[in-house]
Formats: structure tokens, C-alpha cells, sequence
């Protein structure tokens, strides 16, 4: 049969299915939108526990020397550094399961397949979708406005077809962002090598450097061995990876407007993070919290700003 008598445009469906997968309304699923926020909240929770962890290790030491001359041997840890850091670590595998949660290309309504979905997106899809849910794009309505001020009986479709290359730019610009996300290869970077070692048994049954030391003093020799974990979690990479992802959803938010919006209900970062330091009884010097809440905002802006929480400009 040919195009023009199809009884429908099948290209109107697909940005309208994507907004349903991903921006959907139902309050029985998740959506990127709180994918994201998990993630960034576990990120900026585990800076703050890495910060408690260096100051409960200060007074963490082997040996103690007696007022008789003796010395003692073995893990003096007053302030619990070693719990604290198996907490940690458990934190930090639930805070991976978010990021793996929120990058998988895999799995439906995820964002990785929201990256992989959008680069086949056309202008002629967003086109269509305009004009038959008779929406204008959030780029575009100032120009609607004024348009409408001059002209009051101009149609929607019409207007439009009138910015068709402004759309356009608009879609090319946001597939590129998408194309560029996807060629960083963060799922792999970040989430591959991590669950080949934490979250199995047999991919790499190797989980630790070992390193072995002695002291052979004049009455005994000590042996100390040290277990380093090989799964490395990089800071700067999530921090990349989750702006990266927040501009690509900000570009894909100046085309569609309906329900995209990532704004939750958050305190203000300063408080957030005070709050989260406060869970510690370990009084953390100021100066250290303010670090983490200036970094924070220097590392992870772009996260912050769609997800709308406020925060000073440091």
C-alpha cells in the first residue's frame, strides 16, 4: 500500500512511547527521573562517609607503648574505623546497584536504553508528535507567545511548520549529546569491571591484592597482612557520567516539556549534606564539611541544577 493511504502516521508513536517508558505517570513504576535522584543522592552520601571514614582512621593505629616499657600488638581503633568501614563498603555496593540500575541499555524504562532510544529520533518525529498533541516546544514558546500577540489567529501546526529548522537544530543537537554519551562507554567504565568483582563469584574469584610485611624485632617477629579490594569506584568518572546523562535529559526537556521535569522535593544541598554528617557521632570539622558541599557543587552541577536543589554559588 502506499505511504500517503496509511490510516495513520507511524512515525507520531515514538516520541510519544518514549515519553510514556521513561517520563511515564504511573506511581507503581519508576522513572529515570527517580533512577537519577538515587543515584545522585548515594553519590553525595558516600563523599560524606569517605570524609567521616578519614577522620575515624586518624586515631586507628597497631602497636601501644605501656608506661612499663611493653609494647601491645594489634587493631586499636577507638572511634570504629573498621566498622565503618564495612558499612561502607555495603553502601557503596547498593550505591553501584543504583548507577548499574540507572545506566543498564538492557532493560526497559532504564536510561541507557533512553540513550540508545533517542538517536534514531528525527525532526519529523517531533514534528508529528507537535502537531497531534497540539503542544509547542518549551524552546519555542516565547516565539509562540510573541507570534500569537502579533497574530492571533495562526494555528499551532502552522507555527510549527514555520520553525521546522529550529526544531531541527533542536533534535540534532540533542541526538549528538546522546551519540557522545554513548561513546564514553560508562557502563563499561564504571559498571563492568565492579560487578565482575563484587557481585560475582567466579567472573574474577580474585577480590583482593594481598600485601605481607614483617617486622623482625630482637624477641619476636610480626607478620601483618593487608587486604586491598581490586574494585575501584571513580569519583570523577560518576561525577562526569551523571552530568553528562542530566545534559542530555536537559536537551531532550527543551523539546518536550509534559512531565519531563527531574525537580523533586529535597532539602537545600548545605542542609543535605549536614544532615548526612550528622548521622555520625564523630564531630566532623566545619572547614571538612564545607569542602564537601563546595565540591559537591563544583563537580556535580549540572546533577544538581535538574534535579533543582538549591545551593550557593561557591
Amino acid at each position: 500500500m502506499p505511504a500517503h493511504y496509511l490510516p495513520y502516521n507511524i512515525s507520531m508513536p515514538v516520541v510519544s512511547d518514549i515519553n510514556k517508558e521513561y517520563f511515564g505517570e504511573d506511581k507503581k513504576k519508576t522513572y529515570i527521573k527517580d533512577d537519577f535522584a538515587e543515584t545522585l543522592r548515594a553519590a553525595i552520601q558516600r563523599e560524606v562517609i569517605l570524609h567521616v571514614l578519614v577522620e575515624v582512621s586518624k586515631a586507628r593505629h597497631s602497636e601501644e607503648e605501656h608506661e612499663n616499657g611493653s609494647v601491645s600488638f594489634g587493631d586499636f581503633d577507638p572511634d570504629n574505623a573498621g566498622l565503618l568501614m564495612n558499612i561502607f563498603e555495603t553502601h557503596e555496593k547498593g550505591f553501584m546497584l543504583d548507577i548499574r540500575q540507572l545506566l543498564t541499555p538492557r532493560e526497559t524504562g532504564a536510561g541507557g536504553k533512553f540513550i540508545k532510544d533517542i538517536q534514531v529520533l528525527k525532526v519529523e518525529d517531533f514534528i508529528d508528535f507537535y502537531k497531534n498533541s497540539k503542544r509547542i516546544p518549551p524552546i519555542l514558546l516565547g516565539d509562540w507567545i510573541n507570534t500569537r500577540t502579533k497574530n492571533k489567529s495562526i494555528k499551532g501546526v502552522d507555527f510549527i511548520d514555520n520553525n521546522h529548522a529550529k526544531i531541527k537544530r533542536a533534535v540534532n543537537y540533542l541526538v549528538e549529546k546522546a551519540r557522545i554519551f554513548q561513546s564514553e562507554g560508562y557502563y563499561n567504565k564504571i559498571v563492568n569491571e565492579y560487578q565482575a568483582l563484587e557481585f560475582h563469584k567466579d567472573r574474577q574469584p580474585e577480590k583482593y591484592d594481598v600485601y605481607e610485611e614483617s617486622s623482625d624485632l630482637s624477641y619476636i617477629i610480626i607478620k601483618k597482612t593487608t587486604r586491598s579490594r581490586k574494585s575501584k569506584v571513580k569519583t570523577s568518572i560518576i561525577s562526569d557520567c551523571l552530568n553528562d546523562f542530566a545534559e542530555t535529559v536537559m536537551a531532550y526537556q527543551d523539546l518536550i516539556a509534559n512531565n519531563t521535569s527531574f525537580f523533586n522535593s529535597d532539602w537545600p544541598l548545605d542542609v543535605y549534606i549536614e544532615r548526612t554528617f550528622a548521622l555520625f557521632y564523630k564531630e566532623i570539622p566545619n572547614d571538612i564539611k564545607k569542602k564537601v558541599v563546595q565540591d559537591t557543587t563544583k563537580y556535580l552541577r549540572r546533577s544538581i541544577e535538574i534535579v533543582g536543589w538549591n545551593h550557593k554559588n561557591n
